[in-house]
This record gives structure tokens, sequence and C-alpha cells, in this order.
């Protein structure tokens, strides 16, 4: 079952699920559950709170699967999904009040580990990365992964982010500008793209 849902659209995946079919639900959820963790550490250093976030989450597909509407991207349902949770809490714990657009966390960090990293020049790049990284705002730290980490298209990237599509491109833009200011010409995307660039900080 999983193999015939991995051939097929995200609209037949998620149609079956809303009909009840449990196989689907574990297909989303196995599909889906590592990039959802991944991208709301970068919200809060708190995995215990993400992961518990995700399972609210998946609980309510469960529970109001039949009332969901269609979607033919679930990846992006749930990261809207994952991002509005996340962020009510974070709002609930603000001292004053709501958390502005403008100034949601977007935690980043590169490892140096030697374990992670093969050579010490490629621990010297991302290190070189690390601080330009350090230079963005959230926002264009949250756009940059988004686009070359998780592959999401601008459209997608937009409606997650909650801009419209040319806004979503400029701060793409701005943000890559930034880092080229400071690191490698065509380099950074390589590192970018790497799953290692992308670790939790505290």
């Amino acid at each position: 079952m999983g193999l015939e849902y991995e051939v097929n659209s995200d609209t037949l995946l998620w149609n079956d699920f809303i009909k009840g079919n449990e196989d689907a639900f574990q297909v989303i959820y196995n599909k889906h559950v590592r990039s959802l963790f991944k991208y709301g550490c970068h919200f809060t250093p708190d995995e215990a709170h993400v992961k518990d976030c995700i399972h609210d989450i998946f609980i309510d597909l469960a529970k109001y699967r039949s009332g969901l509407g269609a979607t033919n991207n679930i990846k992006l349902y749930l990261f809207k999904s994952l991002k509005r949770k996340i962020i009510k809490s974070l709002d609930k714990s603000a001292i004053f009040g709501s958390i502005d657009t403008e100034q949601i966390p977007f935690h980043y960090a590169i490892s140096t580990e030697d374990d992670l990293l093969d050579t010490e020049s490629e621990q010297l790049r991302f290190q070189q990365l690390d601080k330009a990284m350090a230079t963005l705002s959230p926002r264009q730290k949250e756009a940059i992964y988004l686009k070359f980490v998780s592959d999401l298209s601008y459209e997608e990237l937009s409606k997650v982010m909650e801009l419209n599509y040319q806004s979503a491109r400029n701060l793409v833009f701005r943000g890559l500008e930034k880092l080229r200011e400071s690191f490698p010409k065509n380099l950074f995307l390589f590192f970018l793209r790497s799953g290692k660039s992308w670790q939790v900080t505290g």
C-alpha cells in the first residue's frame, strides 16, 4: 500500500485518508514527520514541545478527518499547521502579548562536529556560512530554509509564511544577496542544501 502511494498524487493519498483508510494515514505520518520535526525545531529549541505539537496535529487529523477539505499538497498543509500551532503556543508564553510576525524566531546553527564534516576545508566553509547566516533576519532565514532545504516552491513558501508571491521572492532574494556579501559565490547554495548545515540551536 505504501509503495502505491509513493507513485500516486497527494490528492489520492489525502482522499483515502479522509475516507478512513488507516494505511493512508500511516503513509502521511511516515513521509512527513521527520521534516516537520526539523522545521519545528527552528522555532524553538524545546524538542519535546515540537514533538507534542506534531503529535497534536496528527491527533486532530485523525479526529476530524471526515470534515477536512481537499488538498493536493500534504507537505504544505502540514507545515502551515505546525507553524500555526507552535506560534500560538509561543504567543501564550509571551510576556507582553502576541508575537509580531516579523519577530517570530527562527533559530539557526551549523554543526561543525568532526563526525559530521568530511574535511577540514568543509568544516571551515560551514563556519563561514554560519557567520553569514547570523546576519540575516529570522524571516530571511526561514524563507531560505523553506526554499533551499525543504524544497518548497515560491508559491508554497508564500503560503507558509503568509506573504504574497512577490514578497516571498523578494525575501529570498534579499537573503541571498546578503549571504553573497560574506560567503564565497557558488558555494553557499551547496551547503544550504546539505542536511548537515541545518542543526537546532539552543
